[in-house]
């Protein structure tokens, strides 16, 4: 017969080692997140988190873009978000759509805007949310998580170091029956259908995400006029073209139409605590502008110089050769590049690079390993992949890692 004393130090020792385990696991996480904010990160360089499911973009521009809900990557190995109330649609084209932002501004700037993407699918990170809802427990997604924020915080520390205040925006995709791009300021629907007096009164709304913003701006315009006034984002896309809400030609959401306000990115990294110095719009993208291919590019272009001229009005900290210092040709030829073509291919993608490539790997778009060699040529054959979307992770001699999306065609 066992011992009953036995059994119970047998229990105790399994919980020991569970509370040994979990600490671990507790201090790789936060090793790992270390790395993440240790690391120097140069302008115009991709790097990935230890997760392969983060992609930071660094930049030298006052400007900070986020995808949280544009990947694709669905591993089996990472359980499908179960939450209560779980929202596990991706908002599609979104993570395209920021690339084009992205290269557009580089090419009417010279200089880098601040980027980061989530590639996994929303099914499996959520990473608009706290972490409880955002990873389900997972501890691969909670590292994720982490990173992503931390990705975040690194790129508005760099603002505020060399420019002193600057916008994050966050990208979304809205499905709403009304086709036009919702931007969120953290004002609910109530509080915009209220006067332009109520809202620059200190009765009105004090924790927009543009908190900052409102109490020192180049113009000294009140929220109401930096919200729906004629030098608002939402005036600069109408005159554009893209109808908007708020803005003067609709100042406010009708009680009977669904309008997104801002969520847990907005809040976070906004200005609303009257503390930081980087302000947050969420923009929600209608599906008409995202799902049409052949309006997509002007819708690019449209938001990139929107995004300048909302900086160029509001804010007294222009780029400059001391601040960025990518302004001039010759320094961006310097930047050490790696290049891929042809993209999409069917047979062979040769690649490019001023770097020494250690290893890569392939991913197909749910999340398996596909490829894993080491480097030894620069062409790719990947002329027996099936048709479709790949992600190449590129490993150098350095330590960096870097993340292409590749398309094999037919």
């Amino acid at each position: 017969m066992i011992n009953r004393l036995y059994l119970v130090n047998c229990i105790d020792m399994l919980k020991l080692n569970s509370v040994i385990l979990q600490i671990i696991s507790f201090l790789s996480i936060i090793a790992t997140i270390g790395n993440v904010t240790a690391q120097t990160y140069v302008p115009g360089n991709t790097y990935t988190d230890a997760t392969g499911y983060v992609e930071y973009r660094a930049g030298n521009l006052p400007i900070v873009l986020s995808v949280p809900h544009g990947g694709y990557l669905e591993p089996t190995a990472i359980p499908d978000r179960s939450c209560a109330g779980c929202i596990t649609t991706a908002d599609s084209f979104t993570q395209e759509i920021t690339d084009g932002i992205y290269q557009s501004i580089v090419n009417e700037t010279g200089c880098y805007p601040h980027v980061i993407i989530n590639l996994l699918h929303r099914k499996k990170f959520d990473a608009n949310r706290d972490v409880q809802d955002a990873a389900n427990g997972d501890p691969t997604v909670i590292l994720s998580w982490n990173n992503f924020h931390n990705y975040i915080d690194i790129a508005k520390a760099h603002v505020v170091q060399n420019y002193g205040s600057g916008t994050f925006y966050d990208m979304h995709g809205h499905a709403h029956a009304i086709q036009r791009i919702e931007l969120g300021y953290l004002l609910t629907t109530t509080e915009l259908q209220q006067t332009d007096h109520y809202l620059n009164t200190n009765s009105g709304p004090q924790d927009s995400s543009i908190r900052t913003l409102v109490s020192s701006n180049l113009q000294n315009l009140t929220q109401a006029q930096l919200i729906r006034g004629t030098n608002s984002f939402g005036d600069i896309l109408e005159n554009r073209g893209l109808s908007s809400i708020p803005s003067s030609v609709n100042p406010a959401p009708l009680n009977s139409e669904p309008y997104f306000s801002g969520g847990y990115n907005t809040r976070r990294h906004g200005s609303s605590d009257n503390i930081s110095t980087i302000n947050a719009i969420q923009i929600e993208l209608n599906s008409d502008l995202r799902f049409n291919s052949a309006i997509r590019p002007a819708l690019v272009d449209s938001l990139a110089r929107t995004i300048i001229d909302f900086h160029t009005t509001h804010y007294n900290n222009q780029p400059s050769s001391s601040s960025c210092t990518t302004l001039n040709i010759n320094e961006l030829n310097s930047q050490k590049k790696t290049f891929l073509y042809p993209n999409p291919s069917s047979e062979v993608i040769h690649i490019e690079s001023d770097s020494s490539i250690k290893s890569y790997m392939i991913y197909d778009k749910s999340g398996k390993k596909v490829w894993n060699h080491s480097y030894d040529r620069q062409r790719l054959d990947i002329s027996k992949l099936e048709s479709g979307l790949y992600f190449l992770i590129l490993q150098y001699y350095n330590g960096r890692n870097e993340t292409f999306k590749i398309v094999k065609a037919d």
